[in-house]
């Protein structure tokens, strides 16, 4: 929650500062095009249009957030052609000619005025509704996260209070299986749809979460070395559901009965592949028993869903502990 606080007060800061910067841009400009507008009118005889320098002016429109902005660049601009008529070089035109080339300045002016003027709004429309599509799709994924977590909750109370050793192992695993859902969906969900994911934030946040929800977490050790790269929410997701998945394997085979252990989480991001390891120091995995198991498919179906590959192999050369290195490559 606090995350999410300070990351919203950034993003209001980052727009205060936009938003000034763009009106300090936009004035400069306005001052050095009313300027050009009058300097060449008066040094350019009356049959020389500088209609390019008024509608110019107009398009100025385009960088104030109000749409507004745009009928009182096209007044000022009106005004500068008035003025420009009286202080340009008198020449042989004759003077109805010269007010209606100046009219059908104005006329111009209004023009371009009325079409900008049209565009902005829709504009404004448009970030109205993303606005609001983002505060919906943020709500309806926390409503989301409590839900999963309100399931797991029951799940694991399901599971407690089962007479059958078979039946409590499917509740336990099924709650594991809706809380890591829960807690995938609660990083992704302090995001903006089609925002980029820093994977370093992501997974350290995954596996301390995962870490936090262990009855014996002061047994276990766990460590994060991860780049950081930005990854689309998809792959994203694809890439938590993965690690948490490997991580309960590990959790639940690699120390049996409450052995003290450790877990090493690893991203490496390469030229034209993503790599994600999980190594442990526990008993080892046995290929020919647990290479059919539900986790173990899972990951693999994950894994060839992202056009990527898993394999799966010793730690270290011992009889008791080899541990279990499980490496994942994906495309970058």
């Amino acid at each position: 929650m606090l995350n999410g606080t300070s990351k919203t007060r950034d993003e209001c800061s980052w727009r205060r500062s936009r938003h000034w910067l763009s009106w300090g841009l936009s004035a400069a400009a306005i001052s050095l095009i009313a300027a050009g507008a009058l300097m060449f009118d008066a040094l350019t005889p009356e049959i020389i249009s500088v209609g390019i320098f008024y509608v110019a002016l107009v398009f100025l429109g385009f960088w104030f957030p109000e749409p507004k902005a745009t009928l009182a660049l096209a007044m000022l601009a009106t005004l500068l052609a008035i003025v420009g008529h009286w202080i340009t070089i008198p020449d042989n035109t004759p003077e109805w000619q010269g007010w209606l080339n100046r009219a059908l300045a104005v006329a111009t002016i209004w023009l371009a005025a009325a079409f900008v003027w049209r565009i902005r709004t829709l504009e404004n429309q448009l970030q109205m509704k993303i606005d609001l599509t983002d505060s919906l799709s943020r709500e309806i994924n926390h409503r989301v996260s409590n839900h999963l977590q309100l399931v797991a909750s029951i799940l694991r109370l399901s599971a407690a209070e089962s007479c059958s050793e078979e039946s409590r192992r499917v509740l336990k695993l099924a709650s594991s299986r809706v809380g890591t859902i829960a807690r995938i969906n609660r990083k992704l969900s302090t995001s903006s749809p089609g925002e980029s994911i820093d994977s370093k934030s992501f997974l350290t946040a995954l596996v301390k979460d995962v870490h936090a929800a262990l009855a014996n977490s002061e047994s276990i050790q766990i460590t994060v070395s991860a780049q950081s790269v930005k990854l689309s929410s998809t792959k994203a997701a694809a890439l938590g559901a993965l690690l948490a998945e490997l991580l309960n394997n590990a959790l639940k085979y690699a120390f049996p009965n409450g052995t003290k252990g450790k877990l090493a989480v690893s991203f490496t991001a390469l030229e034209n592949q993503h790599v994600l390891e999980l190594e442990d120091d526990g008993v080892g995995f046995d290929q020919g028993k647990g290479s059919d198991g539900f986790g173990t498919r899972s990951v693999s179906n994950l894994a060839r869903a992202m056009g990527g590959s898993i394999a799966c192999q010793p730690a270290r050369q011992s009889k008791t502990r080899p541990g279990t290195r499980w490496r994942v490559e994906v495309p970058a």
